[in-house]
């Protein structure tokens, strides 16, 4: 089973310049381990200080996975998976 995980031009650098990776899990939250354990730049924008994640919204096929499962979204060959950071500032 093969993931797709679509990276964004203002996250390139968190995977080593990567327009994509793969990920082969069965859920979204291991999906997302298995990038952190794989790329510690990602690793250390994951996480909060509460172990939560923050500052990211994830997409599972176009739809917000916090609206969903979130982390318990199921995962089947072919999906996409999409990272998109917040802006913050004033």
């Amino acid at each position: 089973m093969a993931v797709t995980v679509i990276i964004p031009g203002s996250l390139k650098n968190w995977f080593d310049g990567a327009d994509e990776v793969i990920c082969e899990p069965d859920t979204l939250g291991k999906c997302l381990e298995g990038l952190a354990a794989r790329y510690p730049a990602f690793a250390a924008k994951l996480y909060d200080a509460q172990g939560n994640i923050s500052n990211l919204l994830i997409f599972v096929n176009g739809d917000n996975a916090a609206r969903g499962k979130w982390l318990a979204t199921p995962l089947a060959d072919g999906d996409e998976v999409g990272i998109i950071p917040l802006a913050a500032g004033g």
